[in-house]
């Protein structure tokens, strides 16, 4: 389904775009409606809501801390720096950074429309309603699902 209404629907008084985006956003601060995130997706590069840098602050580090022990220590002690540099990022660090993309749906995307409405072309985000009913992006129409529920 298309995110805009056809047409020939008659809007009611606080059924435009606006006011259904605010009913998300006061749904989602009340715990009333959740979201599930597909962090693969919006780990890409073109994500509206993704930053390459969350991962490059990982990357950088692990590498700088790798080199400075193999100037201080050999290649043997930097080898055992890196794995455990690997291990970290692949455990801490993707935690971070998911904890960031969720900081960025609901500091950004839930407070700025546009953005709302880039992230959900993109995709990678599903709305939950407490009896289970899922909305999902791009496919889904978040604005049906608000007119719903609110």
């Amino acid at each position: 389904m298309a995110e805009t209404e056809s047409p020939t629907a008659s809007p009611i008084a606080g059924d435009d775009a606006e006011a259904l985006f605010a009913a998300l956003g006061r749904l989602s601060r009340a715990g009333q409606i959740s979201m599930r995130f597909d962090y693969k997706k919006l780990e890409q590069m073109d994500s509206p809501v993704g930053s390459e840098a969350d991962g490059n602050i990982w990357a950088y580090g692990g590498i700088a801390l790798a080199l400075a022990v193999w100037w201080l220590a050999g290649w043997q002690a930097a080898s055992a720096v890196a794995v455990i540099g690997i291990a970290a990022y692949m455990t801490l660090g993707r935690a971070f950074i998911r904890r960031r993309i969720r900081h960025r749906v609901e500091n950004q995307a839930l407070v700025r429309l546009e953005l709302w409405r880039k992230l959900w072309r993109f995709g990678g985000v599903t709305l939950v309603t407490p009896g289970g009913e899922d909305c999902a992006a791009p496919a889904g129409n978040w604005m049906a699902l608000m007119r719903r529920i609110r």
